[in-house]
């Protein structure tokens, strides 16, 4: 007998008010919301370059939601790298890995934004005082192996972009890095880059940056369930799971 399969909309990028680009919106409250009205019901937080509203945004998602702790990271090379993990653990153990990887320069919130940081209930508590727009001292070799030794998923943000991709940061994707997923924009070409990239999972997400933008082009995945084997299992396509852009 099969396993049921369900299909779940899913946005895997998403800033919130920590990243200087993120407007001030972008807090758990107003996410949610807007992730529910346009019928996300999965959610990756990936503020750059640090995990320290995750915890805000885990504790106080619905039950409607399934919130997956994140980061975008920046390599040596300026590449950025989708992370995710399975608990906010890891996630949390990686934060600190990168924020002490960091250059120690102090963020100029008149010309970067505000770099806002939330307690458990979702309130500002203070602002990161290190610029997170900033590559931290790992190559893309090195970035990789750490985030699977905790555990987590990595692969290339929005590679159809011309500038902080892989691809135009070193022209190409390593093979001996062993990547099964690539990420891309919400106005890229799907049929150009299933073609030009066949033996690699595709996965559009917002990069929201701003409450309208999330879910925009939200990836669907078919999955038994809502766990991290389940999404493991789409990524990869194994088992029956799987991946559609429409």
């Amino acid at each position: 007998m099969k396993t049921p399969l369900k299909t779940y909309a899913a946005d895997l990028h998403l800033h919130t008010i920590l990243s200087p680009c993120g407007d001030g919106q972008m807090v758990p409250e107003l996410v949610f919301a807007q992730a529910l009205k346009k019928g996300v019901q999965i959610l990756a937080i990936t503020d750059h370059n640090s995990t320290r509203n995750l915890p805000a945004f885990l504790r106080l998602c619905p039950p409607e939601l399934w919130v997956i702790p994140g980061m975008e990271v920046q390599t040596k090379e300026e590449i950025h790298l989708i992370c995710l993990f399975p608990r906010l653990e890891p996630a949390m153990e990686w934060g600190k890995t990168v924020r002490a990887l960091l250059p120690s320069i102090k963020n100029e919130k008149g010309y970067f934004g505000s770099q806002i940081i939330l307690n458990e209930n979702g309130a500002a508590d203070g602002e990161e005082e290190v610029l997170l727009l900033n590559s931290i001292d790992l190559s893309l070799e090195e970035t990789v192996a750490q985030v699977r030794r905790l555990g987590g998923l990595i692969y290339p943000a929005h590679i159809n972009r011309p500038a902080f991709s892989i691809i135009s940061q070193i022209g190409f994707i390593p093979e001996g890095l062993e990547f099964k997923v690539l990420e891309i924009s919400p106005r890229a070409c799907v049929e150009q880059l299933g073609q030009q990239y066949p033996d690699y999972t595709l996965v559009r997400a917002s990069d929201a940056h701003y409450l309208e933008q999330i879910g925009v082009q939200a990836s669907s995945l078919k999955l038994a369930g809502l766990n991290w084997e389940e999404l493991i299992f789409a990524l990869t396509r194994q088992e029956g799971r799987d991946v559609i852009l429409h």
